[in-house]
Protein backbone atom coordinates (compact mmCIF):
# COMPACT_ATOMS: atom_id res chain seq x y z
CA UNK A 1 0.00 0.00 0.00
CA UNK A 2 1.22 3.48 -0.79
CA UNK A 3 0.37 6.62 1.11
CA UNK A 4 -0.88 8.86 -1.69
CA UNK A 5 -0.42 11.96 0.45
CA UNK A 6 3.35 11.82 0.10
CA UNK A 7 4.39 8.84 -2.05
CA UNK A 8 4.39 9.04 -5.84
CA UNK A 9 1.75 7.13 -7.74
CA UNK A 10 3.14 3.96 -9.34
CA UNK A 11 4.01 3.92 -13.02
CA UNK A 12 4.83 0.22 -13.19
CA UNK A 13 3.73 -3.23 -12.12
CA UNK A 14 5.82 -6.20 -11.06
CA UNK A 15 5.12 -9.51 -12.73
CA UNK A 16 7.15 -12.70 -12.99
CA UNK A 17 9.92 -11.08 -10.95
CA UNK A 18 10.32 -8.19 -13.37
CA UNK A 19 9.17 -4.56 -13.31
CA UNK A 20 7.16 -3.27 -16.28
CA UNK A 21 6.32 0.35 -16.98
CA UNK A 22 2.64 0.89 -17.78
CA UNK A 23 0.25 3.55 -18.97
CA UNK A 24 -1.24 5.42 -16.02
CA UNK A 25 -3.78 7.96 -17.31
CA UNK A 26 -7.34 7.24 -16.17
CA UNK A 27 -8.65 7.17 -19.76
CA UNK A 28 -6.37 4.22 -20.54
CA UNK A 29 -7.74 2.27 -17.59
CA UNK A 30 -11.35 3.01 -18.43
CA UNK A 31 -10.53 1.55 -21.84
CA UNK A 32 -8.88 -1.45 -20.17
CA UNK A 33 -12.02 -2.08 -18.09
CA UNK A 34 -14.14 -1.88 -21.25
CA UNK A 35 -11.83 -4.30 -23.04
CA UNK A 36 -12.05 -6.81 -20.19
CA UNK A 37 -15.85 -6.63 -20.23
CA UNK A 38 -16.22 -6.93 -24.01
CA UNK A 39 -17.85 -10.31 -24.66
CA UNK A 40 -17.01 -10.13 -28.37
CA UNK A 41 -13.27 -10.48 -27.67
CA UNK A 42 -11.84 -13.98 -27.24
CA UNK A 43 -9.54 -14.79 -24.32
CA UNK A 44 -6.58 -15.05 -26.70
CA UNK A 45 -7.34 -11.63 -28.23
CA UNK A 46 -7.85 -10.14 -24.78
CA UNK A 47 -4.44 -11.42 -23.64
CA UNK A 48 -2.77 -9.99 -26.76
CA UNK A 49 -4.51 -6.63 -26.31
CA UNK A 50 -3.16 -6.37 -22.75
CA UNK A 51 0.24 -5.62 -24.27
CA UNK A 52 -1.02 -2.16 -25.25
CA UNK A 53 -1.03 -1.00 -21.63
CA UNK A 54 2.71 -1.46 -21.27
CA UNK A 55 5.34 1.18 -22.15
CA UNK A 56 6.78 0.15 -24.50
CA UNK A 57 4.05 -2.15 -25.78
CA UNK A 58 4.70 -5.80 -24.91
CA UNK A 59 4.16 -8.60 -27.42
CA UNK A 60 4.64 -11.60 -25.13
CA UNK A 61 2.09 -11.47 -22.32
CA UNK A 62 2.13 -13.85 -19.36
CA UNK A 63 -0.60 -14.67 -16.88
CA UNK A 64 1.43 -12.78 -14.26
CA UNK A 65 1.48 -9.67 -16.41
CA UNK A 66 -2.29 -9.84 -16.90
CA UNK A 67 -2.79 -10.33 -13.15
CA UNK A 68 -0.59 -7.29 -12.51
CA UNK A 69 -2.65 -5.16 -14.89
CA UNK A 70 -5.91 -6.30 -13.31
CA UNK A 71 -4.50 -5.55 -9.85
CA UNK A 72 -3.58 -2.05 -11.00
CA UNK A 73 -7.08 -1.60 -12.45
CA UNK A 74 -8.56 -2.55 -9.07
CA UNK A 75 -6.24 -0.17 -7.26
CA UNK A 76 -4.56 -2.79 -5.08
CA UNK A 77 -1.76 -0.33 -4.28
CA UNK A 78 -4.31 1.91 -2.56
CA UNK A 79 -5.51 -0.77 -0.16
CA UNK A 80 -3.79 -2.27 2.88
CA UNK A 81 -2.75 -5.88 2.55
CA UNK A 82 -5.78 -8.05 3.29
CA UNK A 83 -5.67 -10.07 6.50
CA UNK A 84 -4.98 -13.77 6.20
CA UNK A 85 -8.23 -15.80 6.25
CA UNK A 86 -9.04 -17.34 9.59
CA UNK A 87 -9.21 -21.13 9.28
CA UNK A 88 -12.34 -21.17 11.46
CA UNK A 89 -14.11 -18.79 9.08
CA UNK A 90 -13.52 -20.83 5.94
CA UNK A 91 -16.55 -22.58 4.55
CA UNK A 92 -17.13 -25.19 1.90
CA UNK A 93 -19.99 -23.12 0.50
CA UNK A 94 -19.14 -21.44 -2.80
CA UNK A 95 -19.49 -17.68 -2.72
CA UNK A 96 -22.10 -16.52 -5.20
CA UNK A 97 -20.88 -13.84 -7.57
CA UNK A 98 -22.50 -10.51 -6.87
CA UNK A 99 -23.90 -8.24 -9.54
CA UNK A 100 -21.75 -5.18 -10.24
CA UNK A 101 -22.65 -1.90 -8.54
CA UNK A 102 -20.76 0.44 -10.89
CA UNK A 103 -20.15 0.39 -14.63
CA UNK A 104 -17.80 2.99 -16.07
CA UNK A 105 -19.69 3.12 -19.38
CA UNK A 106 -23.27 3.09 -18.11
CA UNK A 107 -22.53 5.43 -15.20
CA UNK A 108 -20.18 7.69 -17.19
CA UNK A 109 -22.51 10.70 -17.29
CA UNK A 110 -22.97 10.58 -13.51
CA UNK A 111 -19.23 10.21 -12.86
CA UNK A 112 -18.54 13.11 -15.24
CA UNK A 113 -21.13 15.31 -13.54
CA UNK A 114 -20.02 14.41 -10.04
CA UNK A 115 -16.35 15.15 -10.77
CA UNK A 116 -17.35 18.57 -12.08
CA UNK A 117 -19.73 19.27 -9.20
CA UNK A 118 -17.66 18.07 -6.28
CA UNK A 119 -14.06 18.49 -7.51
CA UNK A 120 -14.32 21.07 -10.27
CA UNK A 121 -12.51 18.58 -12.55
CA UNK A 122 -13.65 18.29 -16.16
CA UNK A 123 -12.78 14.70 -17.05
CA UNK A 124 -13.26 15.52 -20.74
CA UNK A 125 -10.55 18.18 -20.86
CA UNK A 126 -8.15 17.36 -18.01
CA UNK A 127 -4.76 16.73 -19.62
CA UNK A 128 -3.73 13.92 -17.28
CA UNK A 129 -5.12 12.22 -14.20
CA UNK A 130 -3.38 9.17 -12.74
CA UNK A 131 -5.63 6.13 -12.46
CA UNK A 132 -5.04 5.90 -8.69
CA UNK A 133 -5.98 9.54 -8.21
CA UNK A 134 -9.13 8.99 -10.29
CA UNK A 135 -10.02 5.92 -8.19
CA UNK A 136 -9.34 7.77 -4.94
CA UNK A 137 -11.58 10.66 -5.97
CA UNK A 138 -14.28 8.32 -7.26
CA UNK A 139 -14.32 6.32 -4.03
CA UNK A 140 -14.40 9.56 -1.99
CA UNK A 141 -17.47 10.98 -3.71
CA UNK A 142 -20.05 11.89 -1.07
CA UNK A 143 -23.16 9.82 -0.55
CA UNK A 144 -25.32 12.56 -2.09
CA UNK A 145 -23.47 12.32 -5.41
CA UNK A 146 -25.43 10.68 -8.22
CA UNK A 147 -22.72 8.05 -8.64
CA UNK A 148 -22.75 6.98 -4.99
CA UNK A 149 -26.53 7.11 -4.79
CA UNK A 150 -26.69 4.62 -7.69
CA UNK A 151 -24.01 2.44 -6.08
CA UNK A 152 -25.93 2.58 -2.80
CA UNK A 153 -29.22 1.52 -4.37
CA UNK A 154 -27.58 -1.28 -6.36
CA UNK A 155 -25.77 -2.65 -3.31
CA UNK A 156 -28.75 -2.52 -0.94
CA UNK A 157 -29.87 -5.94 0.26
CA UNK A 158 -33.68 -5.89 0.14
CA UNK A 159 -33.78 -8.51 2.90
CA UNK A 160 -32.37 -5.88 5.27
CA UNK A 161 -35.37 -3.55 4.77
CA UNK A 162 -38.20 -4.48 7.16
CA UNK A 163 -40.74 -1.96 5.82
CA UNK A 164 -42.66 -3.54 2.93
CA UNK A 165 -43.38 -0.26 1.11
CA UNK A 166 -39.79 0.94 1.42
CA UNK A 167 -38.54 -2.46 0.19
CA UNK A 168 -40.86 -2.25 -2.84
CA UNK A 169 -39.69 1.31 -3.60
CA UNK A 170 -36.00 0.32 -3.43
CA UNK A 171 -36.66 -2.81 -5.53
CA UNK A 172 -38.27 -0.66 -8.24
CA UNK A 173 -35.28 1.70 -8.25
CA UNK A 174 -32.91 -1.28 -8.40
CA UNK A 175 -34.72 -2.65 -11.47
CA UNK A 176 -34.56 0.75 -13.16
CA UNK A 177 -30.81 1.22 -12.66
CA UNK A 178 -29.68 -2.43 -12.71
CA UNK A 179 -26.49 -3.23 -14.57
CA UNK A 180 -26.23 -6.17 -16.98
CA UNK A 181 -25.10 -9.28 -15.16
CA UNK A 182 -25.03 -12.86 -16.33
CA UNK A 183 -23.58 -15.94 -14.76
CA UNK A 184 -21.34 -17.70 -17.25
CA UNK A 185 -20.96 -21.49 -17.47
CA UNK A 186 -17.78 -21.45 -15.40
CA UNK A 187 -19.46 -19.55 -12.54
CA UNK A 188 -22.48 -21.86 -12.59
CA UNK A 189 -20.26 -24.94 -12.60
CA UNK A 190 -18.22 -23.63 -9.70
CA UNK A 191 -21.37 -23.00 -7.66
CA UNK A 192 -22.89 -26.40 -8.48
CA UNK A 193 -19.78 -28.50 -8.03
CA UNK A 194 -18.07 -26.38 -5.42
CA UNK A 195 -14.89 -25.98 -7.49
Amino acid sequence: MINILYEPFPDSITADGKEYRIQTDFREWLGFADMLGDKTISEEERAALCGMWFEPEEEHITAGMIAGLIGFLRGVGLEPNPPEPDEDEETDEPELPKPPVLDFSIDAKFILGDFRRFYDIDLLTVKYLHWYEFLSLLRALPDESMTMRRVGYRSTDLNDIPDKRQRARIAKIQRQIALPFELDDEMIGAMMWNT
